[in-house]
């Protein structure tokens, strides 16, 4: 599960999933990102890291420059896993899903805070 929980991590920023949309079409180096986004180096190296970081992104030096690219192994598996772990857990909970209400755990938690206005009231009066 974790596998997952990292994976969506970095997608759910909106600027990691701006740049890996521009990496699917070709390879970028930081400037062109930075272009194409409006905004810092900084910024732009930042989520370029932790893209790399996670394997997602490959980098390749040419000369000066640096130009990123989509790892599409490791992009596939994270899919893969997001798919055969979560979805494919969930899809089988709701074939084998129960129907009966279970009620004890809201009784307790009534009960307990029942006794805690009754406790509260008592320092008060």
């Amino acid at each position: 599960m974790n596998t997952v929980l990292d994976f969506f991590k970095i997608l759910a920023d909106e600027t990691r999933l701006k740049i890996i949309l521009m990496l699917s079409r070709r390879d970028m180096c930081v400037c062109e990102i930075m272009d194409e986004l409006g905004m810092s180096q900084p910024a732009v190296s930042h989520h370029l890291r932790l893209l790399r970081k996670s394997g997602i992104l490959n980098d390749d030096k040419d000369g000066r420059w640096v130009f990123y690219s989509i790892n599409q192994k490791a992009f596939a598996q994270g899919l893969a896993c997001v798919n055969k772990d979560l979805f494919d857990q969930i899809c089988d909970n709701l074939k084998n899903r129960q129907t009966h209400r279970n009620y004890d755990a809201c009784l307790r938690m009534e009960k307990e805070m029942h006794s805690c206005l009754k406790a509260r009231n008592r320092k008060i009066n």
